[in-house]
């Protein structure tokens, strides 16, 4: 049988199954006993707020209704009326009954809470299209997304290999002024990060914490009105400009840390010099050391070759002594040298026999 083809999932469906798991998460924390995910149930709850539009900084007083206006003082009522909405004293002195001031004072609360409602579901709008905007970036560009996260873990492999081999060879050549070297370059490495981070970020969003750059701007427009002579100004486009603050701080630290490893280096080589320098010395007095040891075993040869000479030429001297007139020197030599061996082989055997009897006895 023919296997059927499988058909591939639109990148549309893909989305709706994403949405619907990210709905059914948020939903599933919801039944989670509090004492367990407060945290999840807090962080649902923030989406949902900031989705729908609610806890938004600088909103008014929340709207009074018709029941909590009726039991409100007269002069209560005319503070509101003044201070939330506006009105001056010539309107309040025009309203003489109470009734006129409640239904002016219900009117203006429902006027707001109408707009405030207007304003949430704007904002409610505007949040939902973003949303559903980063939901389409994702699913989209997943595969984007999954290889420039490939490309961050190589990069951040490839970083901390180098400086594990770079503090191993400090290690190994004992150079202080390469540690502290060391030390600097992942400072200026870390407030680079900070700087591009804090660019990137900059675009969407303000914070306190981000770095602090120096406000340095360039105007085309208003260059080239100065280049043209133009006496009128660059008009409206010469507000507008680009901050080169980022780019020179950027540009000053990729210069500190080329000299820094620079001054590095050349610290390494220092410590590498003095290192074989040493190991040089060493080696040379390991050698003397040796040579002497030679020289003094040669020397106990000699000495030991001339005594045996000496010896040699002692006893030719008493054999030409003790030799007859039938006999030569060198056979009276011979005989004497074998004499001496014999002698020592027959005291050698004697005392071998004595001991081996005195064992016998002691048995």
């Amino acid at each position: 049988m023919k296997q059927k083809p499988r058909m591939r999932r639109s990148k549309f469906s893909k989305l709706i199954h994403a949405i619907v798991l990210c709905f059914c998460l948020i939903h599933a924390t919801q039944r989670i006993p509090v004492a367990n995910a407060g945290l999840l149930k807090s962080a649902s709850d923030a989406v949902f707020n900031w989705a729908q539009g609610e806890a938004i900084e600088g909103s008014p007083t929340e709207a009074m209704n018709i029941l909590d206006i009726s039991v409100m003082r007269v002069r209560d009522i005319k503070r509101r009326l003044v201070r939330t909405h506006g009105y001056g004293a010539d309107e309040i002195a025009k309203m003489m009954d109470k009734k006129e001031l409640i239904n002016a004072l219900a009117f203006e609360e429902h006027r707001m809470e109408q707009k405030e409602t207007d304003r949430k579901k704007r904002v409610a709008l505007r949040r939902s299209i973003i949303v559903a905007l980063i939901c389409i970036i994702v699913v989209m560009f997943r595969p984007l997304i999954a290889h420039a996260w490939e490309v961050l873990c190589v990069n951040i492999e490839v970083y901390t290999d180098k400086k594990r081999y770079e503090f191993s060879r400090i290690k190994e050549l004992q150079s202080s002024k390469g540690a502290f070297g060391l030390l600097l370059m992942v400072i200026l490495d870390t407030l680079r990060l900070w700087l591009s981070i804090s660019v990137i970020l900059s675009w969407v969003m303000k914070s306190k914490y981000f770095f602090p750059v120096p406000h340095i701007p360039i105007r085309p427009a208003a260059l080239i009105s100065a280049a043209t002579g133009n006496t009128g100004g660059a008009g409206p486009l010469g507000q507008y400009g680009m901050n080169v603050g980022p780019m020179a701080i950027s540009w000053l630290f990729r210069f500190l840390n080329g000299r820094l490893e620079y001054w590095t280096g050349k610290a390494l080589a220092q410590s590498l010099r003095r290192q074989k320098k040493q190991q040089k010395s060493a080696q040379k007095a390991a050698r003397k050391e040796e040579e002497k040891k030679e020289a003094a075993i040669a020397k106990e040869e000699r000495k030991a070759a001339r005594k045996a000479r000496r010896a040699e030429r002692e006893l030719r001297k008493k054999a030409a002594e003790a030799a007859g007139p039938g006999e030569s020197v060198e056979e009276k030599a011979k005989a004497m040298a074998e004499s001496t061996t014999g002698t020592g082989t027959t005291s050698n055997t004697t005392s071998t026999a004595a001991s081996s009897q005195g064992t016998e006895q002691v048995q």
